[in-house]
């Protein structure tokens, strides 16, 4: 069957062409609306510019296949197979993408606002410049994703894979990092404002000049070593009154030279050899704050609240070290 007999048979009320063989089929800017494709052929297709809202693709083959402008929203891609097509400009809103694999697809300037994309394969896609806002993205596997720039605010990352993802410059607010594995991650200037990263793996993470105000990285797993790069932090456009809340938090080995860390609550928190060089905590909350053998030169601990700390080894703001 080619694209002529197909939009011939749509224009007279077909709507299943189910488990077809369609691949390499070529249909580009007309009209598909809940068309059913479900576990269909569909490989080195080329939809482009067309209207698949509310198309029913569970399972279907688009590996290769080019939707480079097309509208898939409120569509049932549950399963379907689109490794290395190109989505590009496309419209997912509300789409069901779970367990998708989406691996090496370029997805850049997409729309999946809303979308679900649970358990979904997202492994060395190109996101950049895409809308996630409000995604469910739970447990998907994001490695090494090319996130820049991208609007996630709102998303559900928990227990994710995004070691060594790109979310530079990214809009994280309110995110749900929880369990999420973001170790080798570049979070280089990202918003993450009122994000959740409670029990997140930060190993050898970069988030230089993020924005962290009011974000919860409470840190419930005992094995998680952080070795986050975390200098240089951004408050200056944060509501009067925002934290960042390290309670608890393992941030060992962690570096947060010159970091403007007012009013952060470090209660409870694990800073061994943590480097706090030139860093602002006026205000700051330091009980039961393990700080043995940290950087402490020159920080700024003007009342800040210090109590049952384990100083041992610590280079003081003088410069001395703790016996």
């Amino acid at each position: 069957m080619d694209g002529v007999e197909l939009l011939s048979l749509y224009q007279k009320g077909d709507r299943d062409f189910s488990r077809a063989n369609l691949s390499q089929i070529q249909i580009m800017q007309v009209d598909l609306e809940n068309i059913d494709f479900s576990r269909t052929e569909l490989d080195w297709a080329n939809f482009s510019g067309t209207n698949l809202t509310g198309a029913n693709l569970n399972r279907a083959n688009l590996s290769n296949a080019r939707l480079i402008k097309s509208n898939l929203a409120r569509a049932n891609l549950t399963s379907a197979d689109l490794t290395n097509a190109d989505l590009s400009w496309a419209n997912l809103e509300n789409a069901s993408l779970a367990r998708v694999d989406l691996s090496n697809a370029n997805l850049s300037q997409s729309f999946f606002r809303d979308a679900d994309l649970s358990d979904a394969d997202l492994s060395n896609v190109n996101l950049s410049r895409a809308n996630l806002a409000g995604a469910n993205l739970s447990r998907a596997n994001l490695a090494g994703a090319n996130l820049t720039g991208v609007d996630l605010s709102g998303a559900d990352f928990s227990r994710a894979d995004l070691s060594e993802a790109d979310l530079s410059n990214a809009d994280l607010t309110s995110a749900n990092f929880n369990k999420a594995d973001l170790s080798g991650s570049s979070l280089r200037q990202s918003n993450l404002e009122q994000a959740t990263l409670q029990g997140a793996n930060l190993r050898s993470a970069n988030l230089r000049s993020a924005v962290l105000a009011g974000a919860v990285l409470k840190d419930t797993d005992t094995g998680n070593s952080s070795m986050a790069t975390i200098s240089q932090l951004s408050l200056t456009n944060s509501a009067k009154g925002n934290k960042i809340d390290f309670c608890s938090a393992n941030l060992i080995g962690a570096n947060l030279a010159e970091g403007n860390l007012q009013n952060a609550n470090f209660r409870f928190a694990l800073l061994f050899k943590t480097n706090l060089e030139k860093a602002n905590l006026q205000n700051a909350s330091l009980v039961d704050v393990y700080l043995r053998g940290a950087n402490l030169r020159g920080v700024n601990l003007k009342s800040s609240i210090l109590s049952s700390i384990n100083w041992k080894g610590t280079v003081m703001p003088d410069g001395t070290i703790h016996p």
